[in-house]
C-alpha cells in the first residue's frame, strides 16, 4: 500500500510528516523496528522503519547517514518517536530528506512502536488478502466469459467497465486490434501515434510499464498516463493498454490486478487459437509434403483432400519455393532450424509476412512449409499469364516481393519457380523444378534472387557424370586414334567432328575444311581403322557425338 494510505490509519492519528512530502506515494510492503545503529544492513526496499532514535541520541551524524542510506536502498520512509530520546529531528537531516524526497514522520508518545508495527503489518496483510481475493475473482470472471464463448473483445469491454478507464488492445507492431466503447476514435488515433513512437525508442517491451502522455496532445481529455501490459504466448503478441486521469496519477493495485488477470486470460485464449492454427497448419504441411514427394498415389484421396484448399478445376498450376538466405549467414547455421525457439518464432513471422505479400498478387494459392522451404502452390485461370521468361509480369512481381521483404522487414528471401503444369497430379514435377531452380541460384552464389527453372541441356547432364568415367568413355571411343601425335591427330579429329556436324555429307565436310573430297574420304577411312567402328552406323555415330561433347569437360583441366 502507499505510505500516505498507511499514515491515514487511526493509530497514526497524531503523526506528523516533517520532511519528504513528495515521497508519500512510496509503496510500503513491510514495517521494521530499529534498536541498533547498523540496521541499514538489514533493511529492504519499500520498508517503513520505526525508531525511538535511542541509538543516535549522542550521534547526530548517524541519523543523517541513516536517512541517506535508506533513500539509496529504496525504503518507504522513516518514522521517529521524538520527545523521548531525540527531542527533535536536526535541521540538516530534514533538509537532506526533503532534497531526497524521503519521508520523515514524527510519531507521538501515545502508542508503542510494537503496537504501531503490529497494527500496520496487520493492515498491510489484510489489504494483500483483499487484493488476492480480488485477483482470483476477476480471473474467474474473465475465464468464465471465455468458457461461455465470449470473445476477447468482450473481455476488454468488461475490463473497461471494471476499472472505469478506456482500454485498447494492440498487436506487437503497433496496430489496433480492438478498443473499448469508452475509447473514442480520435483518442485512439492520438494514442496509437504516441505509442508507436515510444516503441521505436524503447527496448523494455516484455514487462509492464507506463508512459506519460504529452499534455498538448491530450489536453482536455483528462488522461495523462497510459499503463501497458504485454501479452505473450511463445512470442510477444501485443499490449493491453488502459488510460488514467489527472485526478488519479497512478493506478490502484486493484486496477493493476484486474489488468494483469485480463492479460493472462487473453494470452491463454491467444495461445489456444495458436494451437488450433498450428494443428491445422501441421495437417496441411504433412499432406502437401507427402503430395510433392509423390507419396500420395490414390487419385481419389488427392481429389478429396484438395477440395479443402480449392485446388480443383484450374487449368494451370505452378509451384514457387522460397527460402531465407542462410547459406552465407554466419549468425545462425542451417542445422539450427528446429532447435532454436527464437528461430521458430521468427520462422512463423516469415510465414505470415510471405502469406500477406503473396496475397497482394491476386492469385489463388496455398502456402505450406517443407523442411526449410516456404512452398506456394498457385492455381491459375486460363486468362492469367505466368510465363517464366525474362519479361514475365509474374517474375517482376516476385522480384518486388523479395525486395519489399528485405527493405521493409529485413528478411533476405530467394525464390525458385517450377514450370507450369496442366494437371494436379503433375504438381510434384513442378515442385522439384522449383527446388532445383532455387538451388542453382545458390550454387551460383546469388542472394535475394528469383530463379525460374531451365531444363538442362546435354552438357549439363554430362556434368553430373564423374570426370574419370567421362575420360574412360572418351578413350574407349577413339582408341588408337588418340595414340597419334601432332597435326595428323588434330586433322583426323577435326574431320570426323565436321563430318557429323554436316550430317555425314562428304562434299559439305570438304567445303568447310577447305580440302579435297578425296582427302576427307582418306581421313575417315583411317578413323574407321584406328577406332574399329563403322562411322555411318547410327549407334556408333551417337557414341562419337557424345564423346566429342565430353571433350571440353575434362580436357580443360
Amino acid at each position: 500500500m502507499l505510505l500516505k494510505e498507511l499514515i491515514s490509519l487511526p493509530i497514526y492519528a497524531n503523526a506528523k510528516v516533517v520532511a519528504g512530502h513528495k515521497g508519500m506515494t512510496n509503496s510500503v510492503q513491510s514495517v521494521n523496528i530499529m534498536d541498533a545503529p547498523d540496521i541499514i544492513h538489514y533493511l529492504k526496499p519499500q520498508e517503513l522503519l520505526l525508531t525511538t532514535g535511542y541509538a543516535m541520541k549522542d550521534q547526530p551524524d548517524a541519523l543523517l547517514s541513516l536517512v541517506t542510506n535508506m533513500a539509496k536502498v529504496g525504503c518507504a520512509g522513516l518514522a521517529i518517536k521524538t520527545k523521548r530520546f531525540l527531542q527533535e529531528v536536526p535541521e540538516d537531516v530534514l533538509q537532506c530528506a526533503e532534497r531526497l524526497q524521503f519521508p520523515i514522520i514524527e510519531l507521538s508518545l501515545e502508542q508503542s512502536l510494537g503496537d504501531i508495527s503490529n497494527y500496520s503489518l496487520s493492515h498491510i496483510l489484510e489489504k494483500r488478502t483483499d487484493e488476492l481475493h480480488y485477483a482470483l475473482t476477476t480471473h474467474k470472471q474473465f475465464s468464465q466469459m471465455i468458457m461461455q464463448g465470449k470473445s476477447t473483445e468482450d473481455v476488454i469491454e468488461e475490463l473497461s467497465l471494471l476499472i472505469n478507464s478506456p482500454v485498447m488492445l494492440m498487436n506487437s507492431h503497433g496496430g489496433l486490434l480492438f478498443r473499448s466503447s469508452s475509447m473514442t476514435e480520435e483518442l485512439c488515433h492520438e494514442l496509437l501515434a504516441e505509442l508507436q513512437a515510444e516503441f521505436a525508442s524503447s527496448s523494455a517491451l516484455h514487462s509492464s510499464f507506463r508512459i506519460a502522455l504529452p499534455t498538448p496532445t491530450f489536453k482536455g481529455t483528462l488522461y495523462s498516463i497510459a499503463e501497458l501490459h504485454p501479452i505473450a504466448t511463445f512470442q510477444l503478441e501485443g499490449f493491453l493498454i488502459a488510460l488514467t486521469s489527472d485526478i488519479s496519477k497512478h493506478f490502484s493495485n486493484l486496477t493493476k490486478h484486474a489488468m494483469e488477470q485480463a492479460t493472462n486470460v487473453i494470452g491463454l485464449e491467444l495461445m489456444k487459437k495458436q494451437a488450433v492454427k498450428e494443428r491445422s497448419r501441421r495437417y496441411k504441411n504433412e499432406f502437401f509434403s507427402d503430395f510433392v514427394d509423390g507419396l500420395i498415389t490414390s487419385e481419389q484421396e488427392l481429389i478429396h483432400r484438395s477440395k479443402n484448399y480449392e485446388l480443383l478445376g484450374h487449368p494451370v498450376y505452378i509451384t514457387v519455393v522460397a527460402k531465407r538466405d542462410t547459406s552465407f549467414d554466419p549468425i545462425r547455421p542451417a542445422s539450427a532450424l528446429e532447435t532454436d525457439g527464437r528461430f521458430i518464432s521468427e520462422r512463423d513471422r516469415h510465414y505470415n509476412l510471405l502469406k500477406s505479400e503473396f496475397s497482394k498478387l491476386d492469385l489463388r494459392f496455398v502456402l505450406f512449409t517443407k523442411n526449410e522451404y516456404f512452398c506456394f502452390l498457385v492455381a491459375l485461370q486460363a486468362s492469367q499469364d505466368v510465363a517464366t521468361g525474362k519479361e514475365s509480369k509474374f517474375i517482376e512481381q516476385l522480384k518486388q516481393m523479395v525486395s519489399s521483404l528485405s527493405e521493409l522487414h529485413g528478411i533476405p528471401i530467394s525464390m525458385g519457380i517450377g514450370n507450369p503444369v496442366l494437371q494436379l497430379p503433375h504438381i510434384p514435377l513442378s515442385y522439384k523444378e522449383a527446388v532445383e531452380a532455387l538451388q542453382s541460384g545458390y550454387d551460383a552464389r546469388k542472394k535475394q534472387f528469383v530463379q525460374p527453372y531451365h531444363a538442362k541441356n546435354f552438357n549439363n547432364l554430362l556434368r553430373l557424370i564423374p570426370k574419370e568415367e567421362l575420360k574412360e568413355y572418351y578413350e574407349e571411343t577413339f582408341k588408337d586414334l588418340l595414340s597419334i601425335e601432332g597435326k595428323e591427330r588434330s586433322d583426323l579429329l577435326k574431320t570426323l567432328s565436321t563430318f557429323y556436324n554436316t550430317h555425314c555429307q562428304l562434299a559439305e565436310t570438304a567445303k568447310q575444311l577447305f580440302v579435297h573430297r578425296n582427302t576427307v574420304t582418306y581421313r575417315l577411312d583411317k578413323c574407321e581403322r584406328l577406332t574399329g567402328r563403322d562411322l555411318r552406323d547410327p549407334v556408333e555415330s551417337l557414341r562419337f557425338r557424345t564423346a566429342f561433347s565430353m571433350e571440353s569437360l575434362f580436357l580443360a583441366d
